[in-house]
Parts: C-alpha cells; structure tokens; sequence
C-alpha cells in the first residue's frame, strides 16, 4: 500500500472516531500492517457484526454474540468431510455454495501467494428490487424477489446471492479476489482484494416519503427468510471448511463506517436467527455418519 494511501485511511479512521489500531467509535481497528481488526476472532466479529439500523447507522456497542457463533469463530472448522456428505444427502452442488470445497480460498493483495487467506465473511442486501413509493412489499414468493439472474455475469458485486427462497447464485467461486465494500475499494486498494468474501440477502426497499428525494431506506421487517438464514449458515460453512477455520462475519455497513457514502445494509438482520440456524447445522455436521 503507498504511503499516500495509508495517510488517507488514516485520516479516515480518525475521523470515523478511532485511529488505525483503535476499536469502538465506529472503527473495529483495523491494523494496516497486519491486514486484520484488533482483538480475537470473537471481538472482531462483535465489533463487525454491530446492529446496523435506518440511514445506515450502526450501533456504537459491540454486539453481543448468541451461542454458536462466540463459539465457532475463530476455531478450528474440522467438518469438511461432513460437510460433503450434508450437501450429497441434499442434493446441493458446491458450485452453489460458493464452488469446490476442496478448491483453494482467496487470499488478500488481489491472490498473492504471500499474503493471507480470507479472514471475513462480510453479509450484505441488495437493496433490490427498489419499489419506490409502493405501499408494501410483494410475498417472499413474489417471482420479482427470486429472480438471481440478475445478478450473474463476470462483473457480479458478490461471490454468492441468496434469494428469499434460499436458493443461490455464486457469481465468483470463493477462491476469486473480489472487492465490495467502500473499505476495500476506496482505501486499501489491492492488498485488500481477496481478504473479503462477500455475500448477498435478496431484500427489497421502498422510499422513506418522510424525506425529500428519491431513498430506499425502508426494508420489509422481518428482514430476511428462515429459507435465507439457512442457506447463509451453510455458505459460512462452506468457506470456513476451506480456511480451515470459522471466519469472522462481519455486515457491510460496518465495514463502511465513517466512509462517505458508505452503504447502509444489511437491514433488520436477526442476528438469533442467523445463530440458530448456525446451531442446527452444526449439529448435523458432528453427528456421527451412518
């Protein structure tokens, strides 16, 4: 990273409330040399997993992490024959998942060999369909909600999309470089591409009409599917059995803090349904095979 750059971020780490090795204030410490945030694994991920609310305002405490994830982030993610037999007995193909289980993950400084695998499994919404001034949103079976071809192409902003049904379109295979945030984009530039996978909820918006000028602050509450919450319990799997170890999830808009423009999702995420549904399929990976 060029000097220029690092000043720049810095700038924008304290303007955000925190300096480069700070946490709280909106900065989860994110540390230059080291291509990681201060603390644990499980700090970081109660910092980056901080409600994110309307407007894109994020809470200023740490979140407090249900019981499956303060327990599997950060160790090690032994189940990946486990995990192959999960996906056989369900008929799901990894290409779905993310690609290959057995397939490399990327790694930062856009897939040098030097620099380090994949830490964060950052969840997003896509902010879309935009409804504008609607009165209410469509059925989660609404065909406008499930359609994923949208999203396909070369230059998808993803490496997975999840439609409300939980059913998935991998735009980039898990072991591509990609970057999607303002973070990544904006300021660290390439020894940040690769150290990010990037997951998309399928979610609607319409117009907040309490403000002049077009938005989509509004997002439907609850924010996302069970169908949904499984389906993103198995992608955190499925990366996490190619790090080798359970990776820090983390939300867009936190990422983002204190960067002008930042994006404001993932909206109404139940943190206890994501940990739940986390839960189950853990414990159907330790089960024992027939």
């Amino acid at each position: 990273m060029s000097a220029a750059l690092r000043t720049l971020l810095g700038a924008v780490l304290l303007a955000a409330g925190g300096g480069a090795n700070a946490q709280g204030g909106g900065v989860c410490g994110f540390d230059l040399a080291t291509l990681t945030y201060a603390g644990t694994p499980r700090a970081q991920a109660a910092c980056l997993l901080r409600p994110v609310a309307k407007w894109g305002k994020v809470a200023s405490r740490p979140a407090r992490l249900p019981a499956a994830l303060a327990a599997l982030v950060g160790e090690p993610m032994v189940g990946m024959a486990a995990l192959e037999r999960h996906l056989a007995a369900r008929g799901i193909d990894e290409a779905d998942v993310g690609g290959a289980l057995a397939g490399t993950l990327s790694r930062a400084n856009d897939g040098d060999a030097e620099a380090p695998a994949a830490r964060y499994f950052v969840i997003h919404d896509t902010s879309w369909p935009a409804l504008g001034n609607a009165a209410r949103f469509p059925g989660n079976g609404s065909a406008a909600l499930n359609k994923l071809d949208k999203y396909a192409g070369s230059d998808a902003v993803a490496h997975v999309f999840v439609n409300r049904k939980g059913e998935t379109l991998t735009g980039h295979d898990f072991g591509v470089p990609w970057r999607a945030t303002k973070f990544e984009n904006d300021l660290l530039g390439p020894p940040g591409k690769g150290l990010y996978l990037h997951i998309e909820l399928v979610q609607p918006r319409r117009r907040e009409r309490s403000r002049k000028g077009p938005n989509d602050a509004l997002a439907p509450s609850p924010g996302f599917t069970a169908a949904q919450y499984d389906k993103l319990a198995l992608l955190y799997a499925a990366a996490s059995a190619r790090a080798g170890t359970w990776l820090v999830p983390a939300f867009h808009a936190v990422v983002d803090e204190g960067i002008p423009g930042a994006h404001d999702d993932p909206q109404n995420f139940e943190l206890k349904k994501f940990d739940k549904a986390l839960g189950v399929l853990n414990k159907a990976l330790r089960k024992p095979p027939p």
